[in-house]
C-alpha cells in the first residue's frame, strides 16, 4: 500500500509531514486531505482565522512526487 505525505503551506511557511499515511491510492489520499483540512478549519475558534486563501495542502507520494494540491477552501490547485 502506498504512503502519502500531507504538507501544509501558508505563504512562506511550510509544515512538513514526515510520517505520512498508508492509503490505497490517490482517491483515498484526496479524501484524507479533505478530511484533514475540514478538521483543521473546525478546530480554529470562530473569528480567529477567517481567511484560508493562503493555505494549501500538498500531497506527495513516497518518491516525493506531488500527486495533489488542494486549498483550504477545498478547491483543487493545478499541478505544473
Amino acid at each position: 500500500m502506498p504512503r502519502y505525505f500531507f504538507h501544509i503551506s501558508r505563504g512562506k511557511h511550510t509544515f512538513t509531514d514526515s510520517a505520512g499515511v498508508k492509503l490505497v491510492g490517490i482517491a483515498a489520499a484526496r479524501t484524507h486531505a479533505t478530511t484533514k483540512i475540514r478538521d483543521m478549519r473546525a478546530s480554529v475558534p470562530a473569528g480567529r482565522l477567517q481567511d484560508w486563501s493562503g493555505w494549501t495542502m500538498t500531497v506527495v507520494d513516497a518518491k516525493g512526487k506531488t500527486v495533489l494540491e488542494i486549498g483550504f477552501d477545498l478547491s483543487p490547485r493545478p499541478l505544473n
